[in-house]
């Protein structure tokens, strides 16, 4: 079982609801807010949401993980800890978790890989502590036996999610069938090498009766 994430660039929170409006046919967006050059007001922004929040994965990408905006690393830790109360999913980086205090679990704890491929144990070290409380989400550069790692994650961490970088969009679309909890894809503008747009994945998918099923069963709210 895997689910569609149609990633959606946010340069401003003014249309936010009508962009989502017409991405009611995937099963989950990504918000991705480092497109903006500033995080808007938290409650602004949950009003603006509200409809969609239960189909919401909010991403502020850190700069160094493909990020587009350098974002304070308080008003990010700030917005995601009134995101938790709230119950609105997110997706936040190992490497900012290591550094800062935010809560984990039922979100999405994710590490990319841009310049070099990892080895297993570094990507177990890194993703193990939070394993057994969050999805976990690895990205990596498709270099190297990079097939192979993926695979092995997908096997370690059965809630998990993993994607290929810079190769042919149909390698994401059979790790999903393998197993990958998310598979993400564009809008219309990529916000990562190798989506394919998000139609397009759902299509594939029906082939294969592969369907969404609930990220987190049991919602804090």
């Amino acid at each position: 079982m895997t689910c569609v994430v149609a990633s959606l660039p946010v340069r401003s929170i003014a249309e936010l609801n009508e962009r989502m409006k017409r991405l009611r046919d995937t099963d989950l967006i990504e918000l991705r807010l480092d497109y903006m050059h500033e995080l808007p007001p938290v409650d602004e922004f949950i009003k603006k949401v509200e409809d969609f929040r239960d189909k919401i994965i909010v991403t502020v990408r850190d700069v160094n993980e493909g990020g587009v905006n350098k974002i304070s690393v308080s008003s990010k830790a700030d917005f995601l800890k009134v995101l938790y109360k709230e119950g609105i999913i997110y997706d936040v980086e190992v490497r900012f978790l290591k550094r800062n205090i935010v809560p984990y679990e039922n979100v999405i704890v994710s590490i990319h890989y841009f310049d070099y491929l990892p080895t297993f144990e570094e990507v177990r070290n890194n993703l193990s502590p939070y394993a057994n409380r969050a999805l976990v989400k690895l990205a990596v550069i498709g270099t190297g036996k990079y097939k192979q790692l993926l695979a092995k994650v997908l096997e370690e961490f059965p809630n998990s999610a993993v994607m290929p970088m810079s190769v042919n969009p149909l390698e994401r679309i059979a790790f999903s069938i393998l197993g990958s909890k998310l598979i993400y894809a564009h809008t219309g503008e990529e916000t990562a090498k190798g989506q394919m747009y998000y139609k397009d994945v759902k299509n594939i998918l029906s082939y294969f009766n592969v369907e969404c099923e609930k990220l987190f069963p049991n919602p804090r709210r």
